[in-house]
């Protein structure tokens, strides 16, 4: 998963994270009013959300898992 992290003791529940990500990754917990990321494996590693985070509450990481494919010719 390429979001490694919310920091819930920066995140200030702006919904910033909400609206800028392309993917729809992200969610406003009701309890908390904290985001949290619902759809962690869609996030497409564009760093929208990590950037426009104003608090950078947000962890992304360059890993996402993707099969390596291997041609012998």
């Amino acid at each position: 998963m390429a979001i490694q992290q919310v920091d819930h003791r920066r995140c200030i529940g702006c919904k910033t994270c909400v609206v800028t990500c392309p993917t729809d990754v992200f969610r406003i917990d009701s309890g908390t009013g904290m985001a949290i990321a619902k759809y962690g494996s869609e996030c497409q590693i564009c760093h929208m959300c990590e950037n426009f985070c104003p608090v950078g509450a947000l962890s992304i990481t360059f890993d996402k898992y993707m099969p390596i494919v291997t041609c012998w010719g």
